[in-house]
Order: C-alpha cells, then structure tokens, then sequence
C-alpha cells in the first residue's frame, strides 16, 4: 500500500491510470500478455524439459569460483552460451505460466511510471528512447502511455509478434552512434560485461542524452538468481564507473516502495564526448 499512496499523487495521465486498471481486473491478461497467457503449456515439466544450458546455469550453479574485484560472473564458455541462456527466461516463464500475472504486470507498471514521470520535464514527447532488455515491453507501454510514442524495446528473446520490442542485443546496438536520446534498462546485471555495455550505451546516446539505469541492491547479498549473468557487493561503484562516462547525475534514489531491493540513477551525456564503438568478448 505504501507503494500505491507514492504513486497515486495527483497526475495528468488518465490513460496510464485507464490502462493499468485494465491489465488489473480482465481475466487472462490484456492486450499482449493475453496473448502471451495462452502460451502456458500444461504438459511442460522444467526439469525435464528445460534447455540443456540450464543444467549448468541457475541460482547457485553456473558462477565463476572467484570474484574479479568485487564482481562475481557467469562462467560462460562462451558468448553464444551467454545468449542462449539469457533468452531462456521468457520461454520457461510463458510455459510455466503463461508469463506474469495481472497483479505483477501491474505492479510494474506503477514502477516504471514512479521512474518515467520525471522525464516529461527533461525530454520532448518525440524524443527516441530504447529501452534495452525490456521483454515483452511493459516500460515501453508505459512510456507511450506518458506520450513518448518514440519509444521502443530490445531483447534477446522479445516474445512472438511483438509490436514494440524488437529483437536486439543491449551489448551490441544495432543503433548508429549520437542517435537516441534516452536509453533504460533494468537489465544491469543480465550483463556480459559491465564496462563494455556502458560504453556501447554511451556510444549511442546523442550529446546530453539521458541514460537511466535500474539496479538491483540484492546482488551485493552474493550471487543472483537463474538468470543474472553478474553480481556485485557495492552498487553505488556502478554509480562511481556510470559518472566516469556522464557528465551530470540528474537524480539517484533508492526505490523503498518496490521492496527496498533497487537503486535507480539518471545520468545526463556530456554534450561532447568520445565514445568508441569497440566492444570485446
């Protein structure tokens, strides 16, 4: 309830709120987690039938025995073994059941909206924003909902027929370099490599763009769950690398009304600034 009385404050978005109300009370989902429900199979058994990745890669299997600094990765033998386990999570939970629930959807949007609604004073409503690792696309509903139509998503697994998030690897953008104006993700710790994934989103952000990160707090309790790819014991050092890069931190604020488990910062790009394309694996 805390969190619905922080975010239920007065606003001008009748159709986020319209929306929200919807995901809520029609049985079986709406929009495209209807369709993503009825993906739920009843004769899928995940120890039987999971990707073999899987066996090596889960909560506490699957980590290197020792921490580089203060990180702990994924062994992976290698970057397809990366990808390949990452696009697993979206099959197992459409098949377990059927993706989330109503109640989860919308939490998430109450979420993405306590983060979003600050960027209607920064932002255009026809700036681009990529939201990068977005699934099946939530944040980017709710960021049209605010009226940035601009938005759009990328995962390694975005679902099928997915109208607003694409297929895409936030390690390695598709997008030319100066040419997006806002980038999200709350993927920050699904990362291959941290430092080269900070250069490749600073690479494609246009001079005195917006980088808005999500990061969980969790991971400095040890290592993740199935599908984190890198765990931390200090997230405010990922603020300390992410200011090396930026050149203004807009706002950082620990969310205590999601659980109390993420840390969400906004970073300004300087207005002229050297990126490199270059990412190595």
């Amino acid at each position: 309830m805390a969190y619905l009385r922080h975010t239920l404050l007065p606003s001008f978005y009748p159709r986020f709120w319209f929306k929200t109300a919807l995901h809520l009370v029609i049985p079986g989902g709406y929009g495209y987690i209807r369709k993503l429900r009825k993906m739920q199979d009843a004769n899928y058994q995940h120890e039987r039938d999971k990707h073999e990745v899987r066996l090596k890669h889960h909560g506490e299997g699957g980590w290197k025995s020792e921490k580089e600094g203060d990180l702990l990765k994924r062994d992976y033998s290698s970057y397809d073994e990366y990808v390949t386990h990452q696009q697993q999570k979206l099959d197992e939970m459409l098949k377990m059941k059927g993706g989330f629930s109503n109640w989860d959807i919308c939490e998430y949007r109450l979420k993405f909206y306590s983060r979003f609604k600050h960027l209607t004073q920064l932002l255009s409503r026809d700036a681009v924003i990529l939201c990068s690792g977005a699934r099946q696309g939530t944040e980017v509903e709710v960021l049209h909902d605010l009226g940035f139509f601009n938005a759009y998503g990328i995962d390694l697994n975005p679902g099928p027929d997915n109208r607003i998030v694409r297929a895409g690897d936030f390690m390695k953008l598709q997008e030319k370099e100066n040419s997006i104006d806002m980038l999200y993700t709350n993927c920050v710790d699904h990362a291959f490599d941290l430092e080269a994934m900070m250069r490749e989103h600073a690479r494609v952000l246009k001079p005195e763009g917006f980088l808005l990160y999500d990061m969980g707090t969790n991971m400095e309790q040890g290592a993740g769950g199935p599908f984190e790819a890198v765990s931390w014991d200090h997230t405010e050092d990922l603020v300390i690398q992410l200011l090396h890069r930026f050149e203004k931190l807009i706002r950082a604020e620990r969310d205590e009304n999601f659980g109390g488990a993420w840390l969400w910062v906004l970073l300004q790009k300087k207005k002229h600034q050297e990126t490199s394309p270059d990412i190595s694996h």
